[in-house]
């Protein structure tokens, strides 16, 4: 019994450190948790620059070029597997929304080109993603709007080139729909 009150007491210790609260995180397409942050309109600042080689070989990629579009830009490694049970969503949601201004770059965090590319040619990629094995054009975003150590994740930039909004985890087709809907032209 004592071993027990032991070990409730640790995790009620756990869960404080930890910053737990009681009100429940918001709920993505699986119902689980979304780490999701949106930034007002006044509160955005800009995204960095993010150029290099494309994974695909096809040359360089820079996302300057965007400037205008809605932008999201999606990281992720062939070794993830939330990476790869969204990439088909991310694909979809840019071919429906192209039309409308919205355009998807991925940025590849793979030391081997050759698994970055074998996984676009798997995952039936449509938007080119930047290889980026140092992470170094990652390392470029504000403090405190992701954690660059962890994938997937996505950040959502405005036509103006500021960042609107970021999610933590893998994201689905109607939470990507829900968060670019307002930044694209009616």
């Amino acid at each position: 019994m004592n071993t027990l009150r032991t070990s409730t007491a640790v995790a009620v210790l756990l869960a404080a450190l930890a910053g737990c609260s009681t009100s429940p995180l918001p709920a993505d397409d699986a119902g689980g948790p979304a780490p999701l942050k949106s930034y007002a309109r006044a509160d955005r600042v800009a995204m960095p620059e993010l150029a290099g080689e494309r994974v695909d070989g096809e040359g360089r990629f820079s996302l300057k070029g965007l400037r205008g579009k809605v932008v999201v830009v999606n990281a992720w490694a062939s070794w993830c597997g939330p990476c790869r049970a969204e990439a088909p969503g991310l694909s979809r949601v840019h071919e429906e929304l192209r039309g409308k201004g919205l355009r998807v770059v991925g940025v590849n965090a793979d030391v081997s080109v050759g698994k970055a590319r074998a996984f676009e040619k798997d995952a039936e990629l449509v938007y080119p993603s930047l290889h980026d094995p140092q992470g170094r054009q990652l390392l470029r975003l504000p403090k405190g709007v992701v954690n660059t150590a962890g994938y997937p994740f996505t950040i959502i930039v405005d036509p103006e080139g500021r960042i609107a909004a970021a999610r933590i985890g893998a994201i689905g087709e109607t939470e990507l729909k829900r968060l670019v809907a307002p930044l694209l032209p009616s």
